[in-house]
Protein backbone atom coordinates (compact mmCIF):
# COMPACT_ATOMS: atom_id res chain seq x y z
CA UNK A 1 0.00 0.00 0.00
CA UNK A 2 1.12 3.18 -0.80
CA UNK A 3 2.30 6.38 1.16
CA UNK A 4 -0.84 8.28 0.89
CA UNK A 5 -3.06 5.38 1.94
CA UNK A 6 -0.99 4.89 4.62
CA UNK A 7 -2.05 8.12 6.27
CA UNK A 8 -5.41 7.80 5.57
CA UNK A 9 -5.95 4.66 6.90
CA UNK A 10 -4.31 4.98 9.90
CA UNK A 11 -5.90 8.53 10.19
CA UNK A 12 -9.58 6.53 10.38
CA UNK A 13 -7.50 4.04 13.01
CA UNK A 14 -7.35 7.42 15.03
CA UNK A 15 -10.48 8.32 14.79
CA UNK A 16 -11.94 4.51 15.42
CA UNK A 17 -13.20 4.56 12.33
CA UNK A 18 -12.71 1.49 9.90
CA UNK A 19 -13.33 2.26 5.92
CA UNK A 20 -14.79 -0.93 4.27
CA UNK A 21 -13.68 -1.69 0.66
CA UNK A 22 -16.87 -1.88 -1.20
CA UNK A 23 -15.49 -2.82 -4.66
CA UNK A 24 -11.43 -3.57 -5.45
CA UNK A 25 -10.22 -0.29 -4.68
CA UNK A 26 -12.96 1.64 -3.56
CA UNK A 27 -13.44 2.20 0.06
CA UNK A 28 -16.68 3.78 2.12
CA UNK A 29 -16.82 4.89 5.53
CA UNK A 30 -19.30 6.52 7.55
CA UNK A 31 -17.99 10.18 8.91
CA UNK A 32 -19.30 11.45 12.23
CA UNK A 33 -20.90 15.63 11.90
CA UNK A 34 -17.75 16.16 14.10
CA UNK A 35 -14.91 15.21 12.01
CA UNK A 36 -16.88 16.61 9.03
CA UNK A 37 -16.64 20.16 10.30
CA UNK A 38 -12.99 19.56 11.14
CA UNK A 39 -12.31 18.52 7.73
CA UNK A 40 -14.52 20.19 5.79
CA UNK A 41 -15.76 23.84 8.14
CA UNK A 42 -18.24 23.88 10.38
CA UNK A 43 -21.24 23.82 7.73
CA UNK A 44 -19.90 20.42 6.74
CA UNK A 45 -22.81 17.59 7.89
CA UNK A 46 -21.20 13.90 8.01
CA UNK A 47 -22.09 10.97 5.84
CA UNK A 48 -21.14 8.03 3.58
CA UNK A 49 -17.39 9.04 2.33
CA UNK A 50 -16.73 6.66 -0.50
CA UNK A 51 -12.74 7.15 -1.47
CA UNK A 52 -10.29 5.49 -3.39
CA UNK A 53 -6.78 6.40 -4.51
CA UNK A 54 -6.53 5.62 -8.43
CA UNK A 55 -7.72 8.48 -10.47
CA UNK A 56 -9.62 5.50 -13.11
CA UNK A 57 -11.65 4.41 -10.25
CA UNK A 58 -12.49 7.72 -9.07
CA UNK A 59 -13.60 8.83 -12.91
CA UNK A 60 -15.49 5.36 -13.36
CA UNK A 61 -17.77 4.94 -10.18
CA UNK A 62 -17.78 9.03 -8.71
CA UNK A 63 -15.32 8.28 -5.93
CA UNK A 64 -13.62 10.87 -4.21
CA UNK A 65 -9.89 10.66 -5.11
CA UNK A 66 -7.31 10.98 -2.25
CA UNK A 67 -3.79 11.94 -3.57
CA UNK A 68 -0.66 13.53 -3.14
CA UNK A 69 -1.04 17.35 -3.35
CA UNK A 70 -5.34 16.79 -3.49
CA UNK A 71 -7.84 18.56 -1.15
CA UNK A 72 -8.73 15.56 0.91
CA UNK A 73 -4.83 14.47 1.71
CA UNK A 74 -4.42 18.04 2.64
CA UNK A 75 -7.44 18.51 4.45
CA UNK A 76 -6.71 15.28 6.84
CA UNK A 77 -2.86 16.04 7.52
CA UNK A 78 -4.01 19.64 8.50
CA UNK A 79 -6.20 17.95 11.26
CA UNK A 80 -3.67 15.55 12.09
CA UNK A 81 -1.25 18.64 12.84
CA UNK A 82 -3.71 20.14 14.58
CA UNK A 83 -4.57 17.89 16.83
CA UNK A 84 -0.91 17.45 17.49
CA UNK A 85 -0.26 21.03 18.02
CA UNK A 86 -3.57 21.39 20.56
CA UNK A 87 -2.46 21.38 24.16
CA UNK A 88 -3.13 24.89 24.88
CA UNK A 89 -6.01 26.54 22.78
CA UNK A 90 -8.26 29.05 22.99
CA UNK A 91 -11.83 29.62 21.51
CA UNK A 92 -12.24 33.96 21.09
CA UNK A 93 -14.26 35.83 22.08
CA UNK A 94 -15.12 37.61 18.90
CA UNK A 95 -16.07 33.88 17.53
CA UNK A 96 -19.44 35.61 19.14
CA UNK A 97 -21.19 38.78 18.79
CA UNK A 98 -21.84 40.58 21.79
CA UNK A 99 -24.79 42.40 20.89
CA UNK A 100 -26.80 39.23 20.00
CA UNK A 101 -25.80 38.15 23.66
CA UNK A 102 -26.43 41.52 25.34
CA UNK A 103 -29.99 41.37 23.77
CA UNK A 104 -30.29 37.42 24.79
CA UNK A 105 -29.29 38.41 28.31
CA UNK A 106 -31.89 41.57 28.78
CA UNK A 107 -34.65 39.13 27.13
CA UNK A 108 -33.84 36.32 29.72
CA UNK A 109 -33.66 38.47 32.93
CA UNK A 110 -37.81 40.26 31.58
CA UNK A 111 -38.82 36.98 30.90
CA UNK A 112 -37.35 35.45 34.65
CA UNK A 113 -38.17 38.70 36.94
CA UNK A 114 -41.46 39.95 35.52
CA UNK A 115 -42.31 43.28 36.92
CA UNK A 116 -38.60 44.62 36.72
CA UNK A 117 -36.47 46.78 33.71
CA UNK A 118 -33.03 45.81 33.21
CA UNK A 119 -30.47 48.01 32.02
CA UNK A 120 -27.10 46.81 31.02
CA UNK A 121 -24.20 49.84 32.39
CA UNK A 122 -21.56 47.92 30.80
CA UNK A 123 -19.27 44.92 30.55
CA UNK A 124 -15.94 43.20 30.01
CA UNK A 125 -14.76 39.65 28.82
CA UNK A 126 -12.51 37.06 30.71
CA UNK A 127 -11.40 33.65 30.31
CA UNK A 128 -12.24 30.51 31.95
CA UNK A 129 -10.30 27.38 31.57
CA UNK A 130 -11.94 24.07 30.42
CA UNK A 131 -10.22 20.92 30.10
CA UNK A 132 -11.31 18.40 27.49
CA UNK A 133 -10.50 14.64 27.90
CA UNK A 134 -10.93 12.41 25.18
CA UNK A 135 -11.72 8.90 26.21
CA UNK A 136 -12.32 5.70 24.61
CA UNK A 137 -15.14 3.78 25.49
CA UNK A 138 -15.03 -0.35 24.78
CA UNK A 139 -17.92 -1.98 25.18
CA UNK A 140 -16.40 -5.69 26.00
CA UNK A 141 -18.64 -8.92 26.05
CA UNK A 142 -18.36 -11.77 23.28
CA UNK A 143 -17.79 -8.83 20.45
CA UNK A 144 -16.15 -5.71 21.57
CA UNK A 145 -17.39 -2.27 20.34
CA UNK A 146 -15.22 0.76 21.23
CA UNK A 147 -16.27 5.09 20.56
CA UNK A 148 -14.84 8.29 21.15
CA UNK A 149 -15.99 10.66 23.84
CA UNK A 150 -14.97 14.13 24.22
CA UNK A 151 -16.32 15.59 27.70
CA UNK A 152 -15.69 19.21 28.61
CA UNK A 153 -15.02 20.32 32.28
CA UNK A 154 -15.18 24.11 33.41
CA UNK A 155 -12.90 24.15 36.06
CA UNK A 156 -14.87 26.60 37.74
CA UNK A 157 -17.85 25.60 38.61
CA UNK A 158 -16.98 21.62 37.40
CA UNK A 159 -19.99 21.01 35.60
CA UNK A 160 -19.92 18.86 32.84
CA UNK A 161 -20.44 19.75 29.02
CA UNK A 162 -20.81 16.56 26.60
CA UNK A 163 -20.81 18.79 23.55
CA UNK A 164 -18.22 19.46 21.16
CA UNK A 165 -16.47 21.82 20.01
CA UNK A 166 -15.66 22.50 16.42
CA UNK A 167 -11.49 22.40 16.14
CA UNK A 168 -11.41 25.06 13.40
CA UNK A 169 -12.89 27.60 16.04
CA UNK A 170 -10.12 27.15 18.19
CA UNK A 171 -6.97 29.06 18.22
CA UNK A 172 -3.65 27.78 19.58
CA UNK A 173 -2.56 29.70 22.25
CA UNK A 174 -2.71 30.86 26.43
CA UNK A 175 -3.92 33.83 27.67
CA UNK A 176 -2.79 36.58 29.68
CA UNK A 177 -2.70 36.23 33.28
CA UNK A 178 -5.08 39.43 33.01
CA UNK A 179 -7.41 38.00 31.60
CA UNK A 180 -7.92 34.09 33.18
CA UNK A 181 -10.73 33.27 36.04
CA UNK A 182 -8.91 31.41 38.16
CA UNK A 183 -9.86 27.72 38.38
CA UNK A 184 -11.35 26.36 41.64
CA UNK A 185 -11.12 22.86 40.91
CA UNK A 186 -7.71 20.47 39.83
CA UNK A 187 -7.86 18.39 37.48
CA UNK A 188 -8.14 15.21 39.33
CA UNK A 189 -11.32 16.66 40.63
CA UNK A 190 -12.12 17.08 36.91
CA UNK A 191 -11.55 13.57 35.91
CA UNK A 192 -13.29 12.56 38.97
CA UNK A 193 -16.91 14.83 37.40
CA UNK A 194 -15.83 12.95 34.00
CA UNK A 195 -16.10 9.45 35.67
CA UNK A 196 -19.56 10.09 37.48
CA UNK A 197 -21.15 11.62 34.16
CA UNK A 198 -20.04 8.97 32.13
CA UNK A 199 -20.98 6.29 34.71
CA UNK A 200 -24.34 8.02 34.81
CA UNK A 201 -24.93 8.13 31.31
CA UNK A 202 -24.06 4.15 30.71
CA UNK A 203 -26.04 4.02 33.56
CA UNK A 204 -29.28 5.72 31.36
CA UNK A 205 -27.94 4.45 27.85
CA UNK A 206 -29.34 1.37 25.55
CA UNK A 207 -28.56 -1.48 27.93
CA UNK A 208 -29.69 -3.89 25.08
CA UNK A 209 -25.94 -5.06 24.27
CA UNK A 210 -25.54 -5.82 27.84
CA UNK A 211 -28.77 -8.06 28.42
CA UNK A 212 -27.86 -9.88 25.04
CA UNK A 213 -24.21 -11.01 26.02
CA UNK A 214 -26.03 -12.01 29.33
CA UNK A 215 -28.31 -14.36 27.80
CA UNK A 216 -25.20 -15.43 25.63
CA UNK A 217 -23.20 -16.29 28.49
CA UNK A 218 -25.64 -18.10 29.81
CA UNK A 219 -25.82 -20.56 27.15
CA UNK A 220 -22.03 -20.76 27.22
CA UNK A 221 -22.08 -21.66 30.75
CA UNK A 222 -24.30 -24.46 29.76
CA UNK A 223 -22.50 -25.72 26.91
CA UNK A 224 -19.36 -25.39 29.07
CA UNK A 225 -20.81 -27.55 32.07
CA UNK A 226 -21.35 -30.17 29.64
CA UNK A 227 -17.97 -30.40 28.54
CA UNK A 228 -16.64 -30.13 31.72
CA UNK A 229 -18.86 -32.70 33.07
CA UNK A 230 -16.51 -35.76 32.47
CA UNK A 231 -13.61 -33.79 34.56
CA UNK A 232 -13.32 -35.95 37.98
CA UNK A 233 -12.49 -33.08 40.08
CA UNK A 234 -15.69 -30.36 40.75
CA UNK A 235 -13.58 -27.32 41.98
CA UNK A 236 -11.53 -27.79 39.05
CA UNK A 237 -14.39 -27.60 36.65
CA UNK A 238 -15.49 -24.84 38.46
CA UNK A 239 -13.12 -22.60 38.41
CA UNK A 240 -12.24 -22.86 34.66
CA UNK A 241 -15.85 -21.99 34.19
CA UNK A 242 -15.39 -19.27 36.48
CA UNK A 243 -12.43 -17.87 34.60
CA UNK A 244 -14.48 -18.17 31.29
CA UNK A 245 -17.05 -16.85 32.39
CA UNK A 246 -15.19 -13.68 34.05
CA UNK A 247 -13.54 -12.91 30.49
CA UNK A 248 -17.13 -13.10 29.00
CA UNK A 249 -19.43 -11.25 30.94
CA UNK A 250 -20.44 -7.85 29.80
CA UNK A 251 -18.53 -4.78 31.46
CA UNK A 252 -17.43 -0.82 29.29
CA UNK A 253 -13.61 -0.16 30.56
CA UNK A 254 -12.25 4.00 29.79
CA UNK A 255 -9.30 4.84 29.22
CA UNK A 256 -8.27 8.35 28.68
CA UNK A 257 -6.13 9.14 25.33
CA UNK A 258 -5.80 12.77 25.99
CA UNK A 259 -6.31 16.28 27.21
CA UNK A 260 -6.59 19.65 25.92
CA UNK A 261 -6.49 22.83 28.16
CA UNK A 262 -9.05 25.25 26.65
CA UNK A 263 -9.77 28.44 27.25
CA UNK A 264 -13.76 29.68 26.37
CA UNK A 265 -14.82 33.58 27.22
CA UNK A 266 -17.05 34.89 29.73
CA UNK A 267 -19.00 37.67 29.32
CA UNK A 268 -19.35 39.89 32.37
CA UNK A 269 -21.81 42.50 32.86
CA UNK A 270 -22.95 44.71 35.36
CA UNK A 271 -27.01 45.36 35.23
CA UNK A 272 -29.71 48.03 36.85
CA UNK A 273 -32.41 45.86 37.99
CA UNK A 274 -35.24 48.98 38.02
CA UNK A 275 -38.63 47.94 40.08
CA UNK A 276 -39.79 49.14 43.63
CA UNK A 277 -35.94 49.69 44.69
CA UNK A 278 -32.97 49.93 42.04
CA UNK A 279 -30.47 47.40 42.27
CA UNK A 280 -27.03 46.40 40.71
CA UNK A 281 -26.49 43.34 39.40
CA UNK A 282 -23.07 41.39 38.16
CA UNK A 283 -23.86 38.83 35.67
CA UNK A 284 -21.63 35.87 33.94
CA UNK A 285 -22.80 34.83 30.84
CA UNK A 286 -20.76 31.68 29.11
CA UNK A 287 -22.09 31.74 25.47
CA UNK A 288 -20.91 27.97 25.09
CA UNK A 289 -22.95 26.27 27.40
CA UNK A 290 -25.35 29.26 27.24
CA UNK A 291 -25.34 29.32 31.36
CA UNK A 292 -26.08 32.98 33.09
CA UNK A 293 -25.06 33.35 36.42
CA UNK A 294 -25.38 35.63 39.47
CA UNK A 295 -22.48 37.04 40.99
CA UNK A 296 -21.74 37.77 44.66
Amino acid sequence: MNKVADVVFNFFKLCNLKPVQIRKGIYQVQIPDALAKELDGWRAKGGLFQFTFDQKLAETYGAELISEGGYRLDSIIKVIQKQARLSNAILPHTTFFEPTIRRKILDRLAKENPGYRWYIVDYHCKYSPYFLFVLQLTYLAYEKREEIRKPLVDLITGRVLTFEIPLDLLVEGEIEKSMLLKRRISYQQAYQQIQLEINEQLQYSDATWAKQATEIMQTERERLENFFKDLPDDEQKERRIAELMERAKPRVQIRPLRGVLLYFPKFLYRVIQVGSKEKTNRISYDPVSNHLEYLV
